[in-house]
């Protein structure tokens, strides 16, 4: 079987420069490197035939033999003066880790491909992803689902896909969610990582949370506090009125049991009202005097 053309097995032509040779080399060397295809036997034939090309090609004296002769410059019919001055190395890899360095340099600083009778890179797995994710309270407290746009990995590559997260009902902030994975691919046959997706909770423009509790801050004036009264409170689906004793003070807090957060273990929390007393501004002259004829009383 004849062997293909040094150039056409780089995908180049005659007048390539050497920075183009080297290119060349360095994108089919780890796309066809039989550590990476190792259910690929064909792989390392090409292999084998890219880095015999690059070899001829990057060598002055042999590059400018072959351009001339052909493979017929480093048959050993030919004489020994031809195959002693082109000898060629092989299927030796150590052309290829002199080209990538530190570019794959894993653990104790090897190249994790070696070489021929070389051990092995131990399998490592792939780098987990990380992301934050902004979701609104209700998203929590309901454990909503949410469509959004994510760079994950598939295999070798990296695509970006509207990926549907379920938000857990209760889930703290700084909590994450895992895509099992959808992270950076391992090396050497080993797992890919995963994506992690932190949730953090936008603030809300009535509650704030405290773990399973919900927190709202109801106003009302001094004489619905002093006399007795109601205060509406908002929920996320209805209404609930609240009844405001005699003599209510600024700052105390009434609990509505159960109307607080579900977590994923399934405990609720409640609903702490907390009453701040507005006092008024802007009286007339007939409300500052019966203000005055009250404190007087």
């Amino acid at each position: 079987m004849s062997k293909r053309d040094y150039y056409e097995t780089l995908g180049l032509t005659k007048s390539a420069t050497e920075k183009e040779i080297k290119k060349a080399y360095k994108k089919l060397a780890m796309k066809y490197h039989p550590d990476k295809n190792p259910d690929n036997p064909k792989a390392e034939d090409t292999f084998k035939e890219v880095k015999e090309a690059y070899e001829i090609l990057t060598d002055k004296e042999k590059r400018a033999a072959y351009d001339q002769f052909g493979h017929q410059a480093f048959d050993p019919s030919r004489g020994a003066g031809h195959q002693r001055q082109y000898q060629q190395s092989g299927a030796g890899y150590g052309e290829f880790d002199d080209l990538f360095g530190d570019m794959f340099s894993r653990g104790r600083g090897g190249n994790p491909f070696g070489g021929f009778g070389q051990q092995r890179a131990r399998p490592q797995r792939g780098e987990d992803v990380q992301f934050k994710m902004d979701v609104d309270l209700e998203d929590v407290i309901l454990g909503n689902q949410k469509v959004i746009e994510l760079p994950i990995f598939e295999g070798q590559q990296q695509v970006t896909k509207k990926i549907n997260i379920k938000i857990p009902m209760g889930i703290e902030n700084g909590e994450k969610i895992r895509l099992a994975g959808k992270g950076k691919p391992g090396f050497n046959g080993a797992p890919s990582g995963d994506v992690l997706i932190e949730i953090q909770a936008r603030p809300h423009p009535y509650y704030t949370r405290d773990n399973n509790n919900l927190i709202y801050q109801a106003h009302t004036d001094f004489v619905s506090a002093t006399l007795g009264g109601k205060v509406e409170i908002p929920t996320l689906d209805s209404r609930l009125n609240l009844t405001i004793p005699v003599g209510t003070q600024n700052g105390r807090k009434f609990r509505m049991k159960g109307k607080g957060i579900t977590d994923r273990k399934g405990q609720t929390g409640d609903l702490l009202v907390q009453i701040t007393i507005d006092t008024p501004q802007n009286l007339n002259e007939r409300q500052k005097e019966l203000l005055r004829e009250f404190a007087e009383a």
